[in-house]
């Protein structure tokens, strides 16, 4: 398992570090063996990692032309899509690197091809839109919340609320269901204004806000 997180605002502004650095440390105990950063205007993505495919070169964020990924997950089918990728030039042996050839392909339905668990964060410097997707059984973890200058992303709401961007404050209307069931259903999470992405979905982020 590993954990990663993100915001994009409306402006141009690059993140303030100790926001993402708040958050990073909300998710350390998802990922022990190392942690990366991309920040650029209007937008910060992080990862910390748990390494088991690729020791060697699979650290994150990833980079394709003009495009950086940070994921949770595995991409069962990498190497039946690497056939499909013949020829290409790969900078890692992960199984994480296969989406960003097939979002060069397929735009914003890049998740399609893949099979697998997964949470990911895709930005694109060309359109400047970022994209989070998760794979059609929900198993790894998504939320996000929109505050006034932007929109915040984490695989989980602790790290969320950990940013400062977010008040914490409980769904009362939830307490029930989630008492019952341990655990809130649909998109709405336990805490006001923190959602999840739901399994299968793949949210557009443009000018800080889901579109």
């Amino acid at each position: 398992m590993c954990g990663i997180a993100g915001l994009m605002t409306g402006d141009s502004a690059v993140p303030d570090n100790a926001v993402l650095d708040r958050m990073e440390s909300a998710l350390s105990h998802r990922g022990p063996d190392g942690k990366g950063r991309a920040v650029g205007p209007g937008f910060g993505l992080l990862q910390t990692r748990l390494a088991i495919i690729d020791l060697a070169t699979g650290d994150q964020p990833l980079y394709g032309p003009k495009t950086t990924l940070v994921a949770n997950g595995e991409i069962y089918n990498y190497i039946e899509l690497k056939r499909d990728f013949a020829g290409a030039k790969f900078a890692t042996n992960s199984d994480c690197e296969l989406p960003l050839m097939t979002y060069a392909r397929d735009g914003a339905d890049f998740a399609r091809a893949l099979r697998g668990m997964y949470a990911i964060a895709l930005k694109d410097e060309n359109t400047g839109a970022l994209y989070l997707s998760r794979d059609p059984f929900g198993i790894k973890p998504l939320y996000y919340a929109e505050y006034a200058q932007g929109v915040v992303f984490a695989s989980e709401p602790q790290a969320v609320l950990r940013s400062g961007l977010i008040p914490r404050e409980i769904r009362l209307e939830a307490v029930v269901e989630l008492l019952e069931l341990q655990f809130t259903t649909g998109a709405e999470s336990i805490f006001r204004g923190i959602k999840r992405v739901l399994p299968g979905e793949t949210l557009t982020l443009r000018n800080g806000r889901v579109d």
